[in-house]
């Protein structure tokens, strides 16, 4: 027999003593304050959340199991708990990454807290082709056919590919190449590891974008809007970088003839026209890792990396020969070129002034030629060999 609840022993009391004073409306009243009470405990246990009655909640098997579900509870909200905070963590990570070297590196630590592979590669779709940020290019460009593409069970093998199209103007995509789940994903269903290769594929696709207009940015502090070229503060940058990293390097110096002649018979508005035309003929003459500045006014410097003297002279006498031959000018346009390749013991400042000499003596002997600068006049020693290439012979 159960029990009675705490709020039926006074009111037995009052059914027994009404019936032997002979008053059954106070009996009747105290059966209506049983079924209350009654009642009243019921909505209580009702409220705490349990369908147990009262001498259940001491039982241990009961107990036991309840206590074993909130464990498992507590387990999943942990877990679920500690996936947010790593993704947390990976935007708080991304939110310095601006520089393209940076951007795959720290893309490719972010996806391998879930997948990691053999190799990665931040690919972005760039006049007409595929071009790898930060590093050379592990394997094949990516198949967008699904933003999201990941391989399959614990201890399988496969590319992961995320899409990050939405962060460029064109396409892109991260490739974690030859890639296996990590046991962060173990027992997750293969849903939730949509979900959250989903929730990397915005956090990169947002942080790309910041990469590419903080590069975009770049460009503009350093390109001549006119001429397509470099501003002349980068060109001397990356001229000290050569000459005091030791590298074989030589300089064209390189002037349009005539130019005032043409600005005062043609306008302002003209000369833009012949300026626009020579710089972008140099920058479509050279090859990727040579560059070209505007220096002054009419004048560009031309730095080709990797180059003797004599290669230096063939490339400046294309280059005189394409400007000669442009159409659609107001005019005809000649130039005129003056080299000087890198000495072991030349500064950025005196490569540039034999450059410039060697330009004087070409105005001064007809324009529209190249002239080289001279070597024997102090005894100058080229550079022929990297100081790179030295250091490499040097450990064999």
């Amino acid at each position: 027999m159960k029990t009675l609840p705490w709020v039926a022993a006074p009111a037995l009391i009052v059914v027994l003593g009404g019936a032997w004073a002979g008053q059954p409306a106070i009996g009747l009243l105290a059966a209506a304050a049983i079924g209350l009470g009654a009642w009243s405990l019921r909505e209580s246990s009702a409220r705490r959340g349990s369908d147990l009655e009262p001498e259940e909640v001491y039982d241990p098997t009961v107990l036991a199991a309840r206590h074993a579900q909130a464990l498992a509870t507590l387990a999943t909200l942990a877990d679920e708990r500690e996936l947010h905070r790593g993704l947390f963590e990976i935007s708080t990570e991304l939110v310095g990454c601006v520089a393209e070297d940076d951007a795959r590196i720290r893309f490719a630590a972010a996806v391998r807290r879930y997948w990691d592979g053999v190799s990665a590669d931040l690919m972005v779709w760039n006049k007409g082709t595929w071009r790898s940020l930060g590093s050379t290019t592990h394997g094949l460009p990516p198949v967008l056919d699904h933003p999201i593409q990941l391989p399959t069970g614990l201890g399988h093998e496969g590319d992961v590919v995320l899409d990050l199209s939405p962060g460029v103007t064109g396409r892109a995509a991260l490739i974690m190449r030859r890639a296996r789940m990590q046991p962060s994903l173990a027992g997750r269903s293969p849903t939730a590891q949509v979900a959250i290769a989903e929730i990397l594929r915005g956090q990169l696709a947002l942080s790309l974008r910041r990469v590419m207009l903080y590069s975009e940015l770049q460009a503009l502090a350093r390109i001549d809007p006119l001429t397509t070229t470099h501003r002349r503060w980068y060109g001397e940058s990356r001229l000290k970088e050569l000459v005091e990293g030791g590298e074989v390097v030589a300089v064209a110096m390189v002037d349009i003839d005539r130019f005032k002649l043409v600005n005062d018979r043609f306008g302002h508005s003209g000369g833009d026209v012949v300026l626009t035309a020579v710089g972008k003929t140099l920058v479509d003459m050279l090859r990727t890792n040579d560059l070209v500045c505007r220096w002054g006014g009419e004048e560009f410097l031309v730095l080709l990396p990797d180059t003797p003297p004599e290669g230096a002279e063939l490339v400046a006498n294309r280059l005189r020969e394409a400007i000669a031959n442009l159409s659609g000018l107001p005019t005809s346009v000649t130039v005129s070129i003056g080299i000087a390749a890198c000495a072991q013991d030349d500064t950025p400042f005196d490569l540039v002034a034999r450059a410039d000499e060697a330009l004087y003596r070409a105005k001064s002997t007809g324009r529209d030629r190249v002239v080289m600068a001279a070597t024997t006049e102090k005894a100058v020693t080229l550079r022929i060999t990297s100081r790179k290439a030295k250091d490499r012979i040097g450990k064999l």
